[in-house]
């Protein structure tokens, strides 16, 4: 995954509007705007990293969906924001902020799961 590849997937949840009603995203108060600026704790920025990529392949897939499909994207990304004691608050507000903030973004980078692809393991050596 492309280091700002999990800002579509965010923008994609941003618009999607996961777990968060309308009429809550309109209230929104200027002083939830500054909030947004706050350190994230290292668990929140891990959380976002690992729920990015699940949610990278479905703001992908949804691209050029039908809007039940995007009524199912959007269930699926509550589950794994679920799945990752996230807030769909805390995962907008982090994608807001690193659009902006280098280190943010340094920090989410480093987080990111790194998985071994498939078929690279390499064997132990044979025993002489």
């Amino acid at each position: 995954m492309s280091r700002f590849t999990w800002l579509s997937a965010a923008a994609l949840t941003i618009a999607l509007g996961a777990a968060m009603p309308a009429a809550a995203q309109e209230t929104e108060a200027p002083p939830a705007q500054a909030e947004q600026q706050a350190a994230f704790t290292d668990a929140q920025i891990g959380a976002f990293a690992a729920a990015s990529q699940e949610i990278d392949p479905i703001s992908r897939r949804l691209a050029n969906a039908t809007p039940e499909e995007r009524a199912e994207g959007a269930t699926e990304i509550r589950a794994i924001l679920t799945r990752h004691n996230l807030e769909a608050e805390t995962y907008n507000a982090i994608a807001t902020q690193a659009q902006n903030d280098a280190g943010l973004q340094a920090r989410i980078v480093a987080a990111l799961p790194t998985a071994q692809p498939a078929g690279d393991e390499t064997p132990p050596p044979e025993p002489e």
